[in-house]
């Protein structure tokens, strides 16, 4: 016959009282948190719903809480257990456990978790998430700084009468042996902590001890890993463990196939920093001598990305970034090789750990030839870099190097989760300004570069609970001086240099009332589709003397104006540099002037505007089917996840055809940090695609491609983006405005449109109106004021 048992539970009871020497001496009463069970019957109370078959809880309580205030002092925390216990036995019915437990406000226990359960067959402590300092680990860098574990502890006797366990001796040895112990696995140090507790408790046959040991930051994608170990008192205590010597020990180095490793071209990543002197020219003369090394090959560069200091914060900003390279070197020959660079070729004074420096290049990650990852231990040299995993400046920069899925060799998470993982911590300083250095050409302030500044940060939809990047760095304006006589809106407008400075003037002085610096793009060929291109010479004419009056102007403020050359010519590209340009914007890509990527990268610090367009200026308008890429294949990623389905077909068309371009440039020299991309506005493009570049414009910005059979990989992660929107024809088509420039009032909307969905820059002609669009949009959508 099935037996009924009913139950009455009191959880968190909530109680002051002095429990005692045995918790610190305390001479204050403590707050305290009572749960009883008791089995009881209440049949008859379910049968007829009447209150006096009750048990009355509250009661109860009450009288369970008069009851411990009589008495100052409980002298232990079993002693007050036990007689609550004794007390809600006498009072009705039969008790079947109950719990005290004692919150830690001045008890100065490292933990808030002590408890003692007391039963009518067992007698049990329980101290949980106790935390304790310790060097544990296999491999070097989890031995060079302790690292917090977290420690649970149960006593359990089912000798009810057995005497009180010494709660303060036994987290006093416990912390005392651990924070003093150095073992390699958490498995050892639970049977240790085990045979520790054994030998403080008074046992007998059947007192079972338990220890849970936790590590709190083990590389994997969880909050914590461990292991527990049950044992019997009896047959622990003398098998006690001695403390282990304070000499360390040595990890095990992990193996690796040194054939493969000198035998063929390994891939290998290094990070850079830099924070003392000119940054920028530090940096690029670091990978300049790192490319001439007769056994390294520079294959790839991030970004650069400016930061503030980690661990020293009393020091000048960093400028950061990874480099791809290729070597024979083994992992100790290359690190010879880079501190030469350090100490030897760029001057740098190590003063102490983490502080200023003219460079530092780490090595963080190896690969062999067979694409095995390698992994080092030695004191003086651990791959991958120990510290990475914390790093956003390391990780950020290393991302746009490596596809989403790729894997730390330890953790076995893909780098981007570890990433994702630091910016969910929520810290403002984890996120980065991508920078791209231009000329400096303030000749009053100090010698070296400016930047454009850009900053992403991973933001969760109020909505639909999903985090994206966003930028919400301010927009750049892109103001069009057209010097042309025949450009599809203002053609022939400004024929003279007084009316181009004029105009420039007054842009400046509309756009400076909203913002801090414009960007002004001198134009001296027209682009339009079927337009009657203008020889090299006339182009030069029509733009290099204007640029050259920009520049000698004092009633511009230089530090403020950013000139860029709207042109795809190579000549006309390096005249317009030497004379103050700053910016580069190439409606081809690259594809209309096989020269043109060789004169941007030989100017490094000059940005570059990689567009799309197919075909020429008279084929372009033929081109708008977007219905499959015929070129090469591969994996294709949007955001972290790779992308297999059918939808989006536009922008991964689009995608690959801007990630062909871009692979062909780096070819050529031109270096990551340079790079802004435009999608192409009105470039063989028809209505329904320049709005797709606008609305899908989100998922091109997290765009990425691995080229099947090579190591070529695109991301267009940290890229900003350029949109160009203004007075195009697409716009008239919505509007029935047949006339351009009748088109401004709806540029600014479409402009707020192009913000909205994640443009860096945007470029247009009515520089008063649309700048203050921008500012509307950098409110509403970026949160700026």
């Amino acid at each position: 016959m099935k037996m009924n048992k009913d139950n009455l539970h009191i959880k968190n009871l909530k109680l002051k009282t002095i429990t005692g020497p045995n918790l610190w001496n305390q001479i204050q009463p403590q707050n305290c948190r009572l749960s009883v069970d008791v089995e009881t019957n209440f049949s008859e109370c379910s049968r007829t719903d009447d209150l006096k078959y009750s048990l009355n809880y509250a009661s109860l309580a009450s009288d369970i809480t008069k009851f411990v205030k009589k008495k100052e002092n409980w002298n232990s925390l079993n002693n007050l257990s036990k007689s609550v216990y004794d007390y809600v036995q006498d009072y009705k019915k039969s008790i079947k456990s109950l719990e005290v437990s004692i919150q830690n406000e001045n008890l100065h226990a490292r933990t808030n978790k002590i408890s003692w359960c007391y039963g009518n067959r067992f007698n049990r402590l329980m101290i949980n998430d106790l935390k304790v300092m310790t060097i544990i680990g296999i491999f070097n860098f989890e031995r060079v700084q302790k690292q917090t574990i977290s420690i649970d502890l149960t006593i359990e006797s089912k000798n009810i009468n057995s005497c009180s366990f010494p709660i303060k001796k036994i987290i006093n040895d416990c912390v005392t042996f651990t924070e003093n112990s150095d073992f390699k696995t958490v498995e050892a140090l639970a049977e240790a902590i085990n045979n520790i507790v054994a030998e403080i408790i008074d046992t007998d046959e059947d007192t079972i001890v338990t220890v849970k040991v936790m590590k709190l930051n083990a590389i994997t994608d969880t909050d914590s890993v461990g292991v527990s170990c049950q044992r019997k008192a009896s047959k622990l205590i003398n098998a006690h463990q001695k403390l282990p010597s304070t000499e360390r020990i040595k990890a095990e180095q992990p193996s690796f196939d040194n054939e493969t490793v000198t035998n063929g071209q390994n891939t290998v990543y290094l990070s850079f920093g830099s924070n003392i002197g000119d940054r920028i020219m530090n940096i690029q003369e670091a990978i300049k001598i790192l490319d001439e090394h007769e056994s390294i090959t520079v294959k790839n560069i991030s970004s650069f990305f400016e930061s503030e200091p980690m661990y020293y914060l009393n020091q000048n900003q960093f400028i950061n970034g990874c480099v791809e390279c290729q070597t024979i070197l083994t992992p100790r020959e290359l690190l010879k090789a880079i501190k030469d660079i350090e100490y030897n070729k760029l001057n740098r004074v190590k003063e102490f750990d983490n502080g200023p420096r003219t460079l530092d290049l780490d090595i963080i990650m190896y690969l062999d030839s067979k694409g095995n990852q390698i992994i080092v231990n030695e004191p003086d040299l651990i791959v991958p870099h120990d510290k990475m995993l914390e790093r956003s400046f390391v990780l950020e920069p290393l991302c746009e190097l490596i596809p989403s899925n790729f894997e730390h060799p330890i953790s076995t998470e893909p780098i981007s989760k570890h990433l994702s993982a630091i910016y969910e911590r929520g810290n403002d300083e984890d996120y980065l300004w991508k920078v791209i250095p231009i000329p400096n050409h303030n000749k009053e302030t100090e010698k070296g570069t400016r930047f454009l500044k850009f900053k992403t940060i991973c933001k969760t939809n109020e909505f639909t609970a999903k985090r994206k990047r966003i930028t919400i760095s301010p927009t750049y304006l892109m103001g069009i001086l057209n010097t042309t006589p025949d450009s599809f809106s203002d053609g022939g407008k400004y024929n003279t240099l007084e009316k181009q400075l004029d105009c420039i003037k007054v842009m400046c002085q509309e756009h400076f009332k909203l913002h801090e610096n414009i960007i002004i793009d001198v134009g001296g060929c027209s682009t339009r589709p079927n337009s009657v291109q203008a020889t090299v010479e006339e182009e030069l004419a029509r733009t290099i003397p204007i640029i050259e009056q920009i520049r000698q102007c004092k009633e511009l403020p230089q530090d403020k104006i950013i000139i860029s050359i709207d042109t795809y010519r190579s000549e006309v590209a390096e005249k317009a540099i030497q004379v103050g340009a700053d910016i580069i914007n190439d409606i081809s890509g690259g594809a209309f002037d096989s020269d043109l990527f060789n004169i941007i990268s030989s100017h490094p610090n000059v940005a570059y505007v990689l567009s799309h367009t197919r075909g020429d200026i008279a084929t372009m308008t033929k081109l708008t089917s977007y219905d499959e890429f015929t070129g090469s294949e591969g994996c294709e990623f949007f955001n972290e996840e790779e992308y297999t389905g059918n939808n989006l077909k536009f922008i991964r068309v689009l995608g690959r055809e801007l990630a062909t371009r871009y692979q062909i440039a780096l070819s050529k020299g031109v270096r990551r940090w340079q790079i802004i991309v435009d999608p192409g506005l009105g470039f063989a493009k028809d209505l329904n695609s320049n709005l797709k570049v606008i609305r899908e414009l989100p998922f091109l910005k997290n765009y990425s491609f691995l080229e099947d059979g090579t190591n070529n990989y695109t991301s267009f992660r940290n890229l900003p983006f350029l949109l160009g929107p203004s007075r195009k024809k697409f716009i008239g088509t919505i509007t029935k405005d047949d006339d351009a420039q009748n088109r401004d009032f709806a540029t600014g909307s479409i402009v707020a449109s192009c913000i909205g969905f994640g443009a860096d820059l945007v470029r247009v002609h009515n520089v008063a109106d649309c700048s203050k669009s921008i500012k509307l949009a950098d409110a509403t959508y970026k949160l700026l004021e």
